[in-house]
């Protein structure tokens, strides 16, 4: 039976599964974050601006969470119905992170009901807090174990893979491997900051669009929760890249055809260029290049080994059947300088910001010469939140940071191809050859196509409309606790 048709099928409907559910899952680490940091700020400071972004979010953050958990079920059910050769090797040998993600998914949802109907009562201002902390740290938590999985998918351990390969027979089993992979660690720091890069992004375009729309007290009560945003915005971004470049460090040891593959090489060689952009363009011996690109002489070995010395794998040392698809490097230059390009303008927004404080002012005001006064004064009132042109960048980045996302996440995963698990087992083997998948398939378009817009349509109805002045008045500006 040609089974290229159903491991298509399964590919498209995990794949379509997958895309929805990291968004969701990812503003749901995110959200709760920046929650938690607000209360704090709110407690330190006795503004009552602060407070009110977190009681505001919470009923945002319960729908989400609602929403996440149901497409994350599905997800679940799908390696069981599309992977079950995959799911019978994960069961024995790499399944302890999801039974302990359960208790990670109890505690956040436990202390969210706690969080949400305990507002109005009698608690402690820093012990509401901590059930925040408590339901960001859940979050966290899933997201770290549920990525063990992948890191797994990427770089096996815990088993005789040797004896497996030839026997079929799984063997020295140690399932406590699975949390430490050879590339858990950095998996982990740059797939966490990438989900808070995007959901606080998301959230930061939502906030300076209202922003934008509001004025008075309102639009102060906007400009802060902004300005924490994208204190955090760039801190993940920070880190993203930094994180970003050890993986590619990483991939050289572990998933040498992975990196060749995102970087573009089909032979090893030393003195290698960095190659930007371009078309891939197979010949017929069976080699390719990349027609339109720009090439660095020398950059690659050098970010690689330290100097230009370096000798950088290329795909032309391995089987072709193992080779990932090759639209994975023009992939990783959308989303590392697309990412970049973001970086900077978020430095660029937090500089401007920064000329607005009053150290700056204060020199400002002390210094004698005229003509560097003037310019001086003029960055120090410059207010790039307050510009038409700075508000729509930074709505259009935060599409951006959306796409980066899913680009990312697609791009990790098509360079891992053939392979479920690298080196072990292929995705044709993994997958499930039943033909029957095609109704599955269906089903899942018609619920997203339902959920979706269902869910836009109810975070609009719970977003506060109310106004801010009637707000503060529940909480009470002058009370303790809330």
């Amino acid at each position: 039976m040609n089974t290229l048709l159903p491991i298509l099928l399964d590919r498209i409907t995990m794949g379509l599964s997958l895309a929805v559910h990291i968004i969701l899952a990812s503003i749901g680490i995110g959200l709760p974050i920046i929650m938690s940091i607000m209360e704090f700020i709110g407690i330190r400071r006795k503004d009552p601006h602060y407070t009110l972004f977190a009681r505001r979010m919470t009923p945002v953050l319960i729908i989400l969470f609602a929403i996440g958990t149901a497409s994350g079920t599905i997800v679940a059910l799908e390696l069981f119905l599309l992977w079950p050769t995959f799911i019978q090797l994960m069961s024995q040998v790499a399944i302890l992170p999801l039974y302990v993600e359960v208790f990670a998914f109890f505690s956040e949802a436990i202390f969210l009901g706690i969080y949400a109907y305990s507002w109005n009562k009698k608690l402690g201002k820093y012990t509401h807090w901590l059930m925040s902390v408590i339901i960001s740290a859940g979050a966290m938590a899933s997201g770290v174990l549920i990525i063990m999985l992948n890191s797994f998918m990427n770089t096996p351990s815990g088993f005789n893979i040797p004896n497996y390969l030839s026997t079929g027979v799984l063997s020295d089993i140690n399932p406590l491997a699975a949390f430490s992979t050879a590339s858990m660690p950095l998996t982990e720091i740059h797939a966490l900051s990438a989900s808070v890069f995007a959901a606080v992004f998301v959230l930061l375009g939502y906030f300076v669009w209202r922003m934008s729309k509001s004025s008075g007290e309102s639009r102060e009560y906007y400009k802060k929760a902004v300005k924490v945003m994208l204190a955090v915005v760039m801190v993940a971004v920070v880190i993203l890249i930094i994180s970003g470049i050890l993986n590619m460090q990483m991939l050289l040891q572990n998933q040498p055809e992975k990196y060749a593959a995102i970087e573009g090489n089909y032979a090893s060689q030393s003195n290698a260029p960095e190659i930007i952009g371009g078309i891939p363009v197979m010949n017929a011996n069976g080699s390719f290049y990349f027609a339109y690109s720009i090439a660095i002489p020398g950059l690659q070995s050098l970010l690689a080994g330290g100097s230009t010395g370096y000798t950088v794998p290329g795909l032309s040392a391995y089987n072709q059947s193992t080779w990932p698809p090759l639209i994975v490097h023009p992939m990783f230059d959308f989303m590392f300088f697309i990412g970049i390009g973001i970086g900077l303008f978020l430095l660029l927004i937090l500089v401007l910001l920064a000329l607005k404080w009053r150290a700056v002012k204060t020199f400002v005001s002390k210094l004698r010469n005229g003509l560097i006064k003037e310019k001086l004064q003029w960055l120090s009132s410059v207010d790039p939140l307050m510009n038409r042109k700075f508000i729509i960048l930074i709505i259009i980045a935060s599409i951006f940071a959306v796409i980066l996302l899913e680009d990312g996440w697609v791009m990790s995963e098509l360079a891992r191809q053939p392979w479920i698990i690298y080196n072990v087992m292929t995705v044709a083997q993994a997958g499930n050859p039943s033909n029957s998948i095609l109704p599955v398939l269906v089903a899942l378009i018609a619920f997203y196509i339902v959920i979706l817009p269902l869910t836009v349509l109810i975070l609009r109805k719970f977003a506060p409309h109310d106004s801010l002045q009637k707000d503060l008045a529940e909480i009470g500006r002058k009370k303790k606790g809330y």
